[in-house]
Parts: structure tokens; sequence; C-alpha cells
């Protein structure tokens, strides 16, 4: 089993209905439940996550280690629309950065980040977006 981790925080996490759920399920171990720091923004039918901008906070979401790293980064790197097969600038770029779990400990993961203009779209201000679509629809 890899050492290589993933942070998920909106559609592919494990308690949505993500047609990604089989590629999480066979190949991503479950660690539980991690945050980073960032700015998370409703996209329509999913969110994005950004970095480096003013008013960031913790973004909640799941961490994962990768059993099989080549496939589910290339599997996600295609739902993500990050691949070599979509044009660029991908809709997302996959970096690694810190994310802290719910025990308090550090660890360095693969994440997803929106590589679009946020201008226009809904900050989500509690940064967990599972919490944000119950409210919504609720």
């Amino acid at each position: 089993m890899s050492d290589e981790l993933m942070f998920v925080y909106g559609t592919l996490r494990k308690d949505t209905a993500s047609p990604m759920k089989p590629v999480l399920d066979q190949y991503c171990e479950l660690l539980g439940t991690a945050s980073m720091r960032g700015k998370l923004y409703d996209l329509g039918r999913y969110p994005g996550l950004v970095i480096n901008e003013e008013g960031a906070g913790p973004v909640s979401g799941q961490l994962f280690r990768l059993k099989d790293v080549q496939k589910v980064l290339r599997e996600f790197d295609y739902y993500e629309e990050c691949s070599d097969d979509f044009p660029e600038p991908h809709l997302y770029v996959r970096e690694k950065v810190q994310v802290i779990k719910a025990d308090g400990r550090a660890h360095m993961a693969w994440v997803y980040i929106y590589n679009r203009p946020t201008a226009g779209h809904i900050h989500i201000q509690g940064g967990d977006y599972i919490e944000y679509l119950a409210q919504k629809s609720g």
C-alpha cells in the first residue's frame, strides 16, 4: 500500500452520490475527516476550492490513502478535468498541500484546486460542502 494521500472536499467525498464511488471504494482507504486552509465556492453542481486567497478559513473534507496511486490519479484527474484530455487552462489543478486530520496531525495530500475565476460564485462560508448542501435543500 502506498503512502500517497488525497484530501477530498466535494463530490469525491464518500458521503456523496459520486460517479467515482466505485473507485473510492476499491482503490482508496478512508482515514477519516480532515481540513485545510482555503475558500470553498459553489460552482453549481460541484464546489471549487481556492487557496492563498484573502479570508481563507478551514475547509472540511475526508482524507484517503491511495491503494493504487496511478489508477486513482488517472481516474480522478479525468473526473476533475485536469488530465491531458482537456484543454488548458484546466478546470482544476492537482497539488500537494498540508491537511490536518481530526486528531490534529498534519499530512501532505493531493487536492484538486479550482483553476478559474471565482467572481460571481457563492462563497461557502462554513467550508463544508455537505453541510452547505443540506442547508441549501432544507
